[in-house]
C-alpha cells in the first residue's frame, strides 16, 4: 500500500509540477508605479494620496518603505504637496495600495 501512495505521489508530482504537497513561501506581490502630484499626506496615518492628471490615488505606506529625495532617504513627513512623486505600489487582498517605495523627483540643491 505505502508503494502504490508513492506512485501515485509521484505521478501527481510528474503531471501537474505546480501542485506541492507542503506549503511554500509565498511569492512577493507584483508591484505597479506610478506618477503624480501630491495631494494629501498623513504621516501618522501612512497615507500617501496622488493625483496623476486624470485619477486621484490613495497609498498606505507600508513600513519599512524606502522614501528617497534625490541620493538622501527622507521621512514621509518630509513630501509636501504639490511635489511630483513616482510610488512603487502593490495591490493587497483587501483592494488596499500599499506603496513600497516613495521618490520624490523635485531634486533640490543642498549646497
Amino acid at each position: 500500500m505505502k508503494i502504490w501512495l508513492s506512485i501515485c505521489a509521484l505521478m501527481i508530482s510528474l503531471t501537474a509540477p505546480d501542485l506541492t504537497f507542503c506549503q511554500q513561501e509565498q511569492d512577493a506581490p507584483e508591484t505597479q508605479a506610478r506618477q503624480g502630484v501630491v495631494t494629501q499626506i498623513d504621516s501618522v496615518g501612512s497615507l500617501l494620496v496622488i493625483f496623476d492628471g486624470i485619477k486621484e490615488w490613495r497609498f498606505k505606506v507600508e513600513p519599512g518603505a524606502r522614501i528617497e529625495r534625490g541620493i538622501d532617504d527622507i521621512m514621509l513627513d518630509d513630501l509636501e504637496s504639490n511635489d511630483t512623486v513616482t510610488v512603487e505600489y502593490y495591490k493587497s487582498p483587501g483592494g488596499v495600495l500599499k506603496a513600497v517605495s516613495v521618490v520624490d523627483n523635485n531634486i533640490t540643491s543642498s549646497f
